[in-house]
């Protein structure tokens, strides 16, 4: 697939970009699918441009959105470190300058990036069932860039397969119990394993990615006892056949205890607090164990 393109006059301020290689990008390798090279770098140092940028030249970004999708997938699905570098600053730009990245893709483009990111939060969830350190910080990240993205990812979720409802099933877990207390965990591989719930897919520039006040409020409302217990009932049979029957029990006992004594409210309000703050830091539960 190539692209077809009159040349254009590039008007818009660069910093980090060299033009030269730039305008090398656009018009002399023009194909989209093809085997992944330090030239994609290009994109890497133009969404650095992004970040800051008081205007964003429409003519551009629409050329060079076909290549950050690109990487995009490359990234998420086969963890490319030259599209991880790129998808991770263009993650970047779009969350901190989102108005003006907004209006230089227009609306149908940006609607159909944001799908993009949905439709690859979703396959990776099925992917790695049951291994959330694989697909959380795409989940939060692709939350965090769009208001409406939390809506519609529940609606998959919650209308999904069952692979996926284990997934989100074992992410809530999280917020059930402390990480001591947690039996419902495959991927445990290092200690407070649970701080990767607030990751997020970050370029080397970011401010540090976080959910703005109307994200946490739908998240809130939504993820409740009554939505938690609907979800565990559904996923019960898929469970059985990697937990036996005693587990199942034991899990839906220890629960009933996480809500009534208020272990999950006060975990919620401590992720949804700690996800919600602009401050760059690494963030551990006050109580792990």
């Amino acid at each position: 697939m190539s692209i077809n393109l009159k040349p254009f006059p590039i008007t818009m301020e660069l910093n980090e970009t060299d033009l030269q290689e730039l305008h090398q990008f656009i018009y002399v390798n023009r194909k989209i699918v093809r085997e992944f090279s330090e030239e994609y770098l290009i994109l890497f140092n133009f969404a650095t441009d992004c970040i800051y940028a008081q205007y964003i030249q429409p003519e551009l970004i629409k050329v060079l959105l076909p290549f950050y999708l690109k990487a995009m997938e490359e990234a998420v699905l086969h963890e490319n470190e030259i599209a991880m570098d790129i998808y991770n600053q263009f993650n970047t730009a779009m969350f901190f300058n989102q108005k003006n990245f907004k209006c230089a893709v227009g609306e149908k483009s940006y609607f159909q990036i944001m799908q993009q990111y949905i439709k690859l939060t979703i396959q990776k969830m099925e992917r790695y069932c049951l291994y959330m350190s694989k697909w959380i910080s795409l989940f939060n990240t692709t939350i965090a860039i769009c208001n409406d993205n939390i809506q519609q990812l529940f609606f998959q979720i919650f209308h999904g397969s069952l692979e996926v409802k284990c997934s989100f099933f074992q992410y809530l877990s999280v917020l059930l119990f402390k990480e001591s207390d947690n039996i419902f965990i495959l991927d445990s591989v290092k200690e407070f394993w649970t701080s990767d719930i607030w990751n997020f897919d970050e370029g080397y520039f970011s401010q540090n990615i976080f959910w703005n006040d109307e994200i946490v409020k739908i998240f809130d409302q939504e993820i409740n006892r009554t939505r938690i217990e609907i979800l565990f009932h559904e996923i019960k049979t898929w469970i059985s056949t990697t937990f036996d029957l005693e587990f199942i029990d034991l899990f839906s006992e220890e629960m009933n205890h996480s809500f009534v004594t208020g272990v999950f409210s006060d975990r919620k309000m401590e992720y949804l607090k700690k996800i919600n703050s602009k401050s760059n830091k690494d963030y551990y539960w006050d109580q792990t164990f």
